[in-house]
């Protein structure tokens, strides 16, 4: 939220407050009742969108990292087994294609380097039931794909996290503006009906109200009208 959506934010909570406190006073309204129950539903999409929106996505970089890190320790190590293996029998092209380094996987770039990996996985498969002596069994086999598998979910995340930010930033706007149009439309005019029966909630609401630029050091009031 920029700081204008947030003051009036702050707003949308003050009105919510002041309209459950005075519930008992407009509850033969039921228009009104509806109006203050659709506030609250669109303050709770707002606090979801919100929290999208602020998500820290270095955290994912981090997690990539990581995800990478055990990728390639699981590589180096079936790669180091199934060319010992190749080099026992007498293949050298499969002993060939396990000639891999930390550095030279590294070097690839994320989705090269995950098609890498799941290839030394693939040929280690092939070649797995002669592969006990050499410490890579099935088990093994599936430990190091679920590293592969979450290398790869680690690369699309950011991206995922960035679009639904994205997302949650216009919905805060499309949110904003249907809120606004549900105080100014609907309650403010529904409210007016208690001017003379019941000032003291007309004026509560009224002041509840007004936007405040908390951004601000001298933080001056808005007032919006009520309607009359």
């Amino acid at each position: 939220m920029n700081n204008s959506q947030e003051n009036k934010m702050n707003m949308f909570y003050s009105t919510l407050k002041c309209l459950e406190e005075n519930a008992t006073v407009y509850s033969a309204v039921p228009a009104l009742t509806d109006a203050a129950g659709e506030l609250q539903v669109n303050i709770d999409a707002l606090e979801a969108a919100t929290e999208k929106q602020v998500i820290d996505i270095r955290g994912f970089a981090k997690d990539k990292g990581e995800a990478e890190d055990g990728m390639i320790t699981m590589t180096l190590s079936v790669a180091g087994a199934v060319r010992a293996y190749a080099t026992v029998n007498g293949d050298s092209v499969l002993a060939e294609k396990m000639n891999v380094t930390e550095s030279k996987l590294r070097k690839h770039r994320d989705s090269v380097v995950a098609q890498h990996c799941q290839a030394i996985h693939g040929e280690a498969t092939v070649v797995v039931a002669s592969l006990g002596t050499f410490g890579v069994t099935d088990a093994v086999l599936l430990a190091f794909q679920a590293t592969i598998d979450r290398f790869v979910t680690a690369i699309a995340a950011p991206r995922a996290a960035i679009t639904a930010r994205k997302r949650a930033t216009a919905e805060i706007r499309e949110l904003m503006k249907d809120t606004t149009k549900l105080l100014v439309k609907r309650v403010d005019a529904l409210v007016a009906q208690f001017v003379l029966t019941e000032p003291e909630f007309v004026r509560s609401y009224g002041n509840a109200r007004i936007i405040v630029d908390t951004g601000s050091s001298s933080a001056p009031a808005t007032p919006v009208p009520v309607a009359a």
